[in-house]
């Protein structure tokens, strides 16, 4: 198959990596808050909220025209009526230190977009910043410092945490709750793949791996620590990133698809809401999809929540636990 053959596949993207990590931070609360908790040293609870904010910042050219930056992730997190503000970038090349100049772009523009002014005073608050970086980058530091040296001689500073996937085994991500990182998990057999590939033995082994993550996802999803929504997006984005990273090792890509199945490019959770919907008017709800989140946390207080599995395949299933949780609450 041609490299333009490939492309054709509607799980292709040109920015899978970039799509998947945007997709989660702006879509999935449980998978961002335990990922903020790690990163930043913090304690969110269930409780805390986050506000995405604008990720598109504009500033002046040298000619005088507009100039666009788009970070990747930007928002604030409330809790217990503290709010803080985040901005994280993702970052698929190998780290060189370069890249601080561009965040510390970044975060300027944000500063001076939340800043405080009066008419003899600006005071310019920074988010607190963070970098994943998606390839092994062995001489990459666990944190980085951007210093501003001042014109009265003064040089203050701020740190940035810096996370790689690569030091994460799945054991890891599972026990500290890091799922933001599973999509990216292929990047630790990057350096491997032409050898998988050329094996049936390796790609069998590759296969077990993954295998395994999704039989621990269900038992997540199950507990109630992800959501349907976030175990739906997260097995989308692992084919997505996937296919992407082996676009030269067929064999790993085709096996990457069987283990992903027929059915990854309709998102069970797009199906929930629309079923639910549909459900929910035919018994005079407003909106059918307060009747899933009902049914959701009653099949996990039941301790049924890999039934969520079953009936996003199966209309007809969820048409019956639809009933079953109506007749229980008669």
């Amino acid at each position: 198959m041609t490299t333009e053959q490939q492309k054709q596949n509607p799980i292709y993207s040109e920015t899978a990596y970039d799509d998947a990590f945007k997709t989660m931070q702006n879509e999935c609360d449980d998978l961002v808050i335990p990922f903020v908790n790690h990163m930043f040293g913090e304690n969110y609870g269930k409780t805390a909220k986050i506000r995405r904010l604008v990720d598109e910042h504009h500033t002046e050219d040298l000619d005088g025209s507009d100039l666009k930056r788009i970070t990747d992730s930007r928002f604030e997190i409330e809790f217990e009526n503290v709010t803080k503000s985040y901005h994280m970038e993702c970052e698929s090349n190998k780290y060189d230190g370069s890249i601080l100049v561009r965040i510390f772009e970044y975060d300027a523009l944000i500063a001076k977009e939340d800043a405080q002014k009066s008419m003899d005073v600006i005071r310019l608050r920074f988010p607190r910043t963070g970098l994943l970086l998606l390839r092994a980058s062995g001489n990459a530091p666990a944190k980085a410092k951007i210093e501003m040296e001042l014109p009265n001689g003064q040089c203050p500073s701020y740190e940035m945490p810096i996370i790689k996937v690569s030091d994460y085994s799945i054991d890891e991500i599972f026990d500290k709750m890091l799922y933001m990182l599973i999509p990216f998990y292929a990047f630790n057999f990057e350096s491997q793949f032409d050898e998988i590939n050329g094996s049936e033995e390796k790609l069998e082994a590759f296969t077990d791996i993954y295998s395994g993550i999704f039989e621990r996802m269900k038992v997540e999803l199950d507990r109630g620590n992800l959501s349907p929504m976030s175990y739906s997006v997260i097995i989308k984005l692992i084919y997505s990133v996937a296919y992407k990273l082996t676009m030269k090792q067929e064999n790993v890509q085709r096996k990457v698809g069987e283990i992903m199945g027929g059915n990854v490019l309709d998102l069970p959770e797009i199906r929930i809401y629309k079923q639910g919907k549909a459900e929910g008017k035919a018994e005079g709800k407003a909106e059918g999809e307060i009747t899933i989140i009902d049914l959701n946390k009653w099949l996990f207080s039941q301790g049924r929540g890999s039934e969520i599995e079953r009936y996003t395949e199966n209309p007809d299933y969820l048409k019956t636990l639809l009933a079953e949780y109506s007749n229980s609450k008669s």
